[in-house]
């Protein structure tokens, strides 16, 4: 049985994403217990619960990754921190991500030698370079259109001392390109580990060996549909 270019959508899929999208809830709520901050930018923070969404994706497929993510959200959106900026930015991450890793494995499913470690370093790198473009907008966006001067004004004093501790000056004149420079920065080092960590675990044999109602994870199929 051949898994789909989207992923099946049928009962061991939505077993799939009903439990991953409660582990990636967990997870989610374990990071925010921990406060896994990013130092420089304390209110950013490293989210465990991706990992779970890029394992229902790579295992269950793209659709099924998908609405994990949008479990996550919507859990977000009631229980979560700084709702609804946080978790609307957060889908948007996301959803980035998610887009720039599929297209990547697009590409390396049409090769000649497609193999999951080139899929991963294609399509996390196209991941990255989604996320980072995505979030800059949304969050240029926010602080100039949505925040304005307040913003600002009131982000700069609150972030001066941690931006102090890595040897820059932030002030009113260069605060809004500093502070969209280390998001970027902290959304490539979030989505390093997250992919990182997944790959990690889809790549073990034990997985790829896995048969879920007879078939292999949807990422080891889709790479080699076309062989």
């Amino acid at each position: 049985m051949q898994a789909g270019k989207l992923g099946k959508f049928d009962s061991v899929s939505l077993g799939g994403i009903a439990v991953f999208g409660a582990l990636a809830v967990v997870l989610t709520t374990v990071s925010q217990a921990f406060g896994l901050n990013f130092p420089v930018i304390p209110y950013l923070q490293f989210d465990l619960g991706e990992i779970a969404i890029l394992l229902a994706f790579f295992i269950f497929g793209p659709v099924p990754g998908l609405v994990a993510a949008f479990i996550e959200f919507l859990t977000l959106m009631v229980l979560g921190q700084n709702a609804p900026i946080g978790p609307i930015l957060k889908v948007i991450s996301i959803l980035a991500s998610l887009g720039g890793i599929w297209a990547g494995m697009a590409v390396v499913s049409r090769s000649r030698s497609p193999g999951l470690a080139k899929a991963a370093a294609l399509g996390t790198f196209l991941g990255i370079l989604s996320r980072v473009i995505f979030l800059t907008l949304a969050n240029y966006y926010l602080l100039v259109f949505f925040g304005g001067e307040y913003a600002l004004s009131g982000l700069v004093p609150y972030l001066a001392g941690s931006f102090k501790l890595v040897g820059i000056d932030l002030t009113s004149a260069n605060g809004l390109g500093v502070i969209l420079l280390f998001t970027a920065v902290f959304n490539i080092l979030q989505l390093l580990f997250v992919a990182g960590a997944t790959y990690f675990l889809i790549s073990l044999p034990q997985v790829q060996a896995t048969r879920a109602a007879g078939r292999r994870p949807w990422v080891v199929t889709y790479l080699h549909s076309r062989e």
